[in-house]
């Protein structure tokens, strides 16, 4: 790998060892039993790391979805905003941590601005920030996605009104992107954190390859689509019904959503080069993807009564008209939190991921219909080997095959491998293709 650029955050190798352990009951089962007819159902420990992970991105994906339609945003308009740097400044985003973020604060005070301008005085939207990392080629790309209200709110007596906005123009967004492009390149010049002679180059451009969408409207009913977009923002780096690895031929094939002028492609790989792009996708360790500005920001005081009026399922013409939102700020917020947390704790559940996925009761006991219940995590290396013999299931670690280094004598001067790892040949089967 040629230049900084190019090599992966230090927590990649921990991230994706520990993916390979992911679902594998030999690492640890939660087990469920029916409180029918005793009947046991093992699930094992996940991995929990972010991008590394396609099952554990999707989980999350699932969850954050979820959590959006059911908790934060309430039934109002949407818009889709998508912030998308030029090629030039890119590489010096993906060497400075602090730069993501700050293209979210830039853009979500931009927002913030736009729809102010029409809007009471002390009204701001809500805003759900997602950063991204990757393109659709498997390729670091970090831009930003914005799922913001398409008007603002205002809190007034314990009243939560909602007002729209007017419909979005050509010359506004025009405008936007004239002046997000400018903030972001004087940020970065005080910031210091691109040399003079690139912003002078870019602050010259009409544009500057600066790119701003925001075409993507979501009407106040069209609650499946909210949650539709808010998947797709939180969506894992790759698509694993896209992949495609050759053993026999040293081969991974990727088909991405779009290929060029239009047409699909399918892009190719050596399994090294393959690892090396994705490993480049994960995150550094505390990096926030998922933020929060406006009326859901963690400080603004319109957060309590925004998600209040999501949880009671508050329609748009009732929010329009103003809602009265009972003990939001009165002795009652503590008991309003505890229930948010009771809430939150049921939709991250396993069960109820795969249940807004798959739509099927896991939980469900196949025998009897009755009720799984967790009742131990087994994580004793001794007790976990005869628990999984006694009901026929897999006890050994997985085993994978030893890297090999550039090709050399074996045994000569140079080598890397020993030769007795041509023992592992054939004893593993190889991935299944999709």
């Amino acid at each position: 790998m040629r230049g900084p650029e190019r090599r992966p955050e230090p927590c990649a190798e921990d991230s994706l060892r520990a993916f390979l352990g992911c679902g594998v009951h030999r690492f640890g089962v939660v087990r469920h039993r029916c409180e029918k007819c005793g009947d046991s159902l093992l699930v094992p420990f996940s991995c929990k790391r972010r991008m590394a992970c396609p099952s554990c991105d999707g989980k999350r994906s699932a969850i954050g979805s979820a959590k959006a339609t059911d908790e934060l945003l309430p039934e109002v308009p949407y818009r889709q905003w998508v912030l998308v740097l030029p090629k030039r400044l890119r590489y010096f985003v993906h060497r400075d941590k602090r730069l993501p973020g700050e293209l979210s604060s830039i853009l979500a005070n931009l927002l913030r601005r736009h729809y102010a301008r029409n809007a009471p005085k002390g009204a701001v939207p809500a805003q759900m920030h997602a950063i991204q990392r990757f393109g659709s080629r498997v390729n670091l790309h970090v831009h930003v996605h914005a799922v913001v209200s398409d008007g603002s709110f205002t809190l007034q007596d314990g009243v939560l009104k909602f007002h729209p906005a007017e419909p979005l123009t050509l010359q506004e967004l025009a405008e936007l992107s004239r002046l997000i492009r400018r903030k972001v390149l004087l940020r970065m010049r005080l910031m210091k954190a691109v040399p003079e002679e690139v912003l002078e180059e870019l602050l010259a451009r009409p544009l500057g390859g600066f790119s701003l969408d925001g075409s993507v409207r979501i009407e106040a009913e069209d609650r499946e689509g909210l949650a539709r977009l808010v998947g797709y923002i939180l969506r894992p780096a790759i698509s694993v019904k896209r992949l495609t690895y050759k053993p026999a031929e040293g081969v991974v094939r990727y088909l991405p959503k779009k290929g060029h002028d239009g047409n699909l492609d399918v892009i190719e790989f050596k399994p090294a080069d393959f690892m090396a792009r994705f490993a480049r996708l994960i995150p550094p360790m505390r990096a926030h993807l998922v933020r929060y500005h406006g009326a859901l920001g963690p400080r603004s005081p319109l957060r309590e009564a925004v998600t209040r009026a999501a949880q009671e399922k508050a329609n748009f013409q009732l929010i329009r008209e103003g809602l009265v939102l009972v003990g939001v700020l009165g002795t009652a917020a503590s008991t309003a939190r505890k229930a948010r947390k009771v809430a939150a704790a049921a939709v991250k559940g396993w069960a109820s991921c795969l249940g807004r996925i798959f739509e099927v009761d896991v939980i469900k006991c196949a025998r009897c219909g009755g009720r799984m219940r967790p009742i131990a995590a087994i994580t004793d290396a001794v007790e976990l080997e005869r628990f999984l013999l006694h009901v026929g299931l897999e006890a050994d670690f997985p085993r994978t095959r030893p890297a090999r280094a550039p090709p050399a004598p074996w045994g000569g001067e140079g080598s890397q491998v020993d030769p007795a790892t041509d023992a592992w040949d054939g004893k593993d089967a190889p991935p299944a293709e999709d």
